[in-house]
């Protein structure tokens, strides 16, 4: 509070009511994310295949490839928004950013691993939409993989 005001000590209009937008919006795409997916979503990456395993590609996740944490980070940085400070808004953004830099190619190398050309294709056709997180690309050696 103290870094808050002595750095910006007015109100920025419409950030609290942005942020309320943000996290109703963040919460209801993650909680839809979860319904649309069923057993195929976990809160914990597999790293293994199992039999049950589909690409979902529908609903919500025809917006985003990953739209359960795409709605964790709009909630997130939407309560530091409620919140009326921008400085904890710039770094709740940083820090959520970071983490999905690491976590989303972990777990798209793993979704290429168990889809092969279905889930690359679904990299081709529909986005992240996490500022500043891109996922992991598929390689010739991969291709080569896949098809022996």
């Amino acid at each position: 509070y103290a870094i808050r005001s002595t750095f910006f000590p007015f109100t920025i209009p419409y950030l609290q009511p942005a942020g309320v937008a943000l996290v109703i919006l963040g919460d209801v795409l993650r909680k839809v994310a979860m319904w649309t997916a069923q057993s195929n979503f976990s809160h914990i990456v597999q790293t293994e295949r199992a039999d049950s395993h589909q690409l979902v590609k529908t609903g919500v996740y025809r917006i985003s490839r990953h739209p359960s944490y795409l709605g964790w980070f709009l909630w997130s940085v939407g309560t530091q928004m409620c919140l009326g400070n921008p400085l904890c808004t710039i770094a709740y953004a940083a820090a959520s950013i970071r983490f999905f830099q690491e976590r989303v190619p972990h777990e798209e190398k793993l979704l290429l691993d168990f889809f092969h050309e279905d889930y690359e294709q679904y990299q081709r056709d529909v986005p992240i939409r996490i500022p500043f997180v891109s996922g992991w690309t598929v390689t010739d050696y991969q291709r080569h993989y896949w098809a022996s």
